[in-house]
């Protein structure tokens, strides 16, 4: 296939496509594309910057043989789902790739599905860089988002109290399910990222976090998050219902079919990665506010438990009659979560 230099790059690719339709590059102080630095336009007075960067790795993050443009989407939307979940709105972004080649069909779609996402999400593409990797190498993308949250406002992962809610959006597992199966599916390649969601929820949830790294890991980080904080009272104890979990249409579809358990299924939902749906705490006065909210956007917000204060600090798994899960389903679960290193 035909392959193009960086500038070459730049001016057939991303120049024209970057600016499309974006609000910020009509801004008379914007920068974007073409010179050492971009230039945001002033911000509100108001307002602060929230920064967010995720990298995916070819091999490690996605198949090598993706369809590119689910993988432009999708190198956007993680980074994207950062913001939702500090409440943000998006500005633009940075994207820096190391490939191999520039290969013009396969960029060309790559692109597609990046600038796609850019303009519905309205977060342009202001600059980046590009390098080659060896032949044989794994090809890189990291993004760096930009957003902005009124002062003082942002959602956080530290603010959970006792006597909170849990609640998820979306359903979980099917990314995961399809990963063990090295197979496709819309979850695990076109995560949509809840930008609404997560301005609904500014001034109303106590913390929020994205499911990155699988359900069970984030409801930890939430913990630790709380148990950091110098005001937290005491440790805290969440008490989750493993079949209050919304697991995904394929894996229900698993289960109809036999091919795993109830219990395999639920598994895989809390532990999976690259969900990308909201965990967020609310106190119990807020479920009315909570439900209307997920009329609204057509999003499922599914209640999984609650946070209470306690003696030991974790999570407690039980079964809908209040029991607790047995010891060996308690132990799998512990031990679940993406692992980065």
């Amino acid at each position: 296939m035909a392959s193009l230099g960086e500038f070459e790059f730049i001016d057939q690719f991303l120049r024209s496509q970057a600016a499309q339709g974006q609000p910020f590059y009509r801004h008379p102080l914007a920068l974007g594309i073409g010179d050492d630095a971009a230039l945001m336009p002033p911000l509100d007075a108001a307002e602060q910057v929230a920064v967010a960067s995720d990298m995916l790795i070819e091999g490690r993050h996605y198949f090598p043989d993706v369809d590119p443009r689910a993988l432009g989407h999708k190198v956007l939307a993680v980074n994207l789902s950062d913001l939702a979940a500090m409440g943000a709105r998006p500005l633009g972004f940075t994207l820096s790739a190391g490939l191999r080649e520039i290969r013009t069909q396969w960029i060309t779609s790559f692109l597609d599905g990046l600038f796609a996402l850019s303009r519905e999400a309205e977060c342009p593409l202001i600059g980046g860089d590009t390098t080659a990797v060896p032949q044989g190498g794994a090809e890189v993308f990291s993004v760096t988002v930009l957003g902005a949250v009124p002062k003082g406002s942002a959602l956080r992962r530290d603010g959970l109290q006792a006597g909170d809610d849990l609640w998820v959006s979306g359903h979980l597992g099917d990314a995961a399910y399809a990963v063990t199966l090295k197979s496709t599916d819309p979850k695990l390649d076109w995560p949509q990222p809840r930008i609404a969601l997560g301005l609904r929820l500014r001034g109303l949830a106590t913390a929020v976090i994205d499911i990155s790294d699988g359900l069970q890991s984030e409801v930890m980080h939430l913990l630790h998050g709380a148990a950091g904080r110098s005001r937290a009272p005491a440790q805290l104890m969440a008490t989750l219902c493993w079949q209050d979990v919304p697991i995904g249409p394929r894996l229900r579809q698993a289960v109809s079919a036999r091919q795993r358990d109830d219990h395999e299924a639920v598994c895989i939902a809390i532990t999976g990665g690259d969900e990308y749906e909201l965990l967020f705490g609310a106190s119990p006065h807020e479920q009315s506010n909570i439900r209307d909210i997920g009329r609204h956007l057509g999003l499922a917000l599914t209640k999984i438990g609650s946070v209470a204060s306690s003696e030991t600090f974790g999570i407690d798994w039980r079964d809908a009659q209040g029991q607790p899960l047995a010891a060996d389903w308690q132990q799998r679960l512990h031990n679940g979560g993406f692992r980065h290193f």
